[in-house]
């Protein structure tokens, strides 16, 4: 059996690695890392969990001088939200590189934020491609000693239009550089990209096939007319296991419907599409991640890269056009070993379309069971925890120790009640016990963190 230690990996990185309990690498890790370090081009076809993010991480880690003041990785990604889930990802992999800076920049908020935070530069910088090439006009980001670009989720990037950006910001580039890309899929676009920006690449094939799912995942099939979608969803989120649940719709009006639908009802529903502003969104995956809301109805695009871990169950309240939007919503949940339903909603003439596609051939298929709405709101116990907006953040020096520590000396709560924490650049989010909530947030409010007061409320 391999291990990280038998891919020539520095000390550092193997001991974040273990403090990470990562054990063996996986299939795409075992892979790429050594080829990725020998200097070579690397085209991967990979799926959403197949450890890819470490693959290539571990790869440019190991390169990076810390002591060379310049951007020399550039990771492109299609979506803010995989943008900060790569930042992340790489800082805990780099955790015992000493000064290691690594940066996000995507639109949706104020350039001039990112802009104040170049004035050292970042060691690898995470981007989504409209933001980059708005630096590189601007020349806050100069990438002359660039060693490594990273295409991530390459079909994606093609997919939501940014060929025009990808191939400006690849013209600005030196050509003597590695390049290392990574796609789901691999349709004529993607092949195209990689003739023309690769040198000849090494091509890992770990992508899921078209008729494999996890096998512990359970595809349930539902059956019936349209206008029985709502009390059938109504029913599924009533079972005990249901969990966390992230339910599907094929455009942003149909999310907003079926959000409103569920809260009319009583159950913690939250919306995520991309016309949302950025806040917005931040709080909508924040609320499911920490148990403040049950169901996040969501678009594919708006999906697309999130890592919410312990997602139970995944409702495709409509059917998607594409056999691979069909595998990528399912797959959002049994990742990493653990288990899941998906369930598909679908009229007689959305069954027949899904029943085309080789990797629907295991759904289990019965009528839509829709049961009466009750009149009144229904009893589904609001969750337990309630979630507090911290006007402070990472740009504040604030981390989640501080506000753990904070919380507990004035807000008058056990160390353990406070529950998840994430914190971005200028505001924090702290999960802390509904019933205690607003007054945990009133205590609070006016405390100093790093000698700044802050303001505390309660996210509704």
């Amino acid at each position: 059996m391999t291990v990280f230690a038998d891919l020539g990996l520095a000390p550092a990185l193997l001991q974040a690695l273990t403090e990470l309990n990562f054990t063996t690498p996986t299939p795409v890790q075992e892979q790429v890392v050594p080829m990725a370090l020998a200097g070579q081009d690397v085209a991967g076809q990979a799926p959403t969990g197949s450890g890819k993010t470490a693959a290539y991480g571990l790869s440019v880690l190991q390169q990076v001088e810390v002591t060379q003041d310049a951007m020399q990785v550039l990771v492109l990604v299609p979506a803010r939200e995989l943008a900060l889930q790569v930042r992340d990802a790489l800082k805990k992999l780099g955790k015992y590189l000493p000064n290691l800076r690594v940066a996000a920049f995507y639109g949706g908020h104020a350039m001039r934020d990112e802009t104040s935070s170049l004035k050292q530069a970042p060691h690898i910088v995470v981007a989504t491609p409209g933001r980059l090439l708005d630096h590189l006009e601007r020349r806050t980001i100069v990438p002359n000693q660039l060693k490594t670009l990273v295409l991530d989720e390459a079909d994606k990037l093609l997919e939501l239009g940014f060929q025009d950006e990808l191939v400006e910001i690849i013209k600005r580039l030196p050509r003597r550089r590695q390049t290392l890309l990574f796609s789901a899929t691999m349709s004529d676009k993607v092949l195209n990209l990689i003739r023309a920006n690769l040198t000849r690449p090494r091509v890992v094939d770990l992508g899921q096939d078209e008729d494999r799912l996890p096998e512990n995942l359970t595809l349930l099939g539902h059956v019936g007319p349209t206008e029985k979608k709502p009390a059938a969803l109504y029913h599924l989120l009533q079972q005990p296991d249901a969990g966390r649940v992230l339910v599907f719709c094929n455009t942003r009006e149909k999310c907003q419907e079926v959000a409103r639908f569920l809260v009319g009802r009583g159950v913690a529903a939250e919306v995520l599409h991309g016309k949302m502003p950025q806040p917005e969104r931040d709080k909508a995956l924040m609320k499911l991640r920490n148990g403040s809301s049950q169901v996040l109805v969501a678009t594919d695009v708006a999906a697309r890269g999130l890592d919410v871990t312990a997602l139970d169950t995944v409702v495709q309240y409509e059917a998607p056009d594409k056999a691979d939007a069909f595998q990528h919503r399912a797959g959002r949940t049994a990742r990493a070993g653990a288990e899941g339903t998906a369930h598909i909603l679908a009229t007689p003439t959305e069954q027949s379309h899904v029943q085309k596609w080789p990797v629907a051939e295991t759904i289990q298929w019965k009528p839509l069971h829709a049961p009466k709405l009750p009149p009144a709101a229904p009893k589904i116990p609001r969750p337990a925890s309630a979630t507090l907006h911290v006007s402070a953040g990472r740009k504040d020096k604030v981390s989640a120790h501080d506000l753990v520590g904070t919380f507990v000396a004035h807000g008058g709560l056990e160390r353990d009640a406070v529950g998840h924490i994430e914190v971005f650049d200028h505001y924090s989010y702290v999960a802390v016990p509904r019933q205690q909530a607003q007054e945990v947030a009133e205590r609070v409010t006016g405390a100093k963190i790093k000698g700044r007061k802050i303001r505390v409320s309660l996210v509704e």
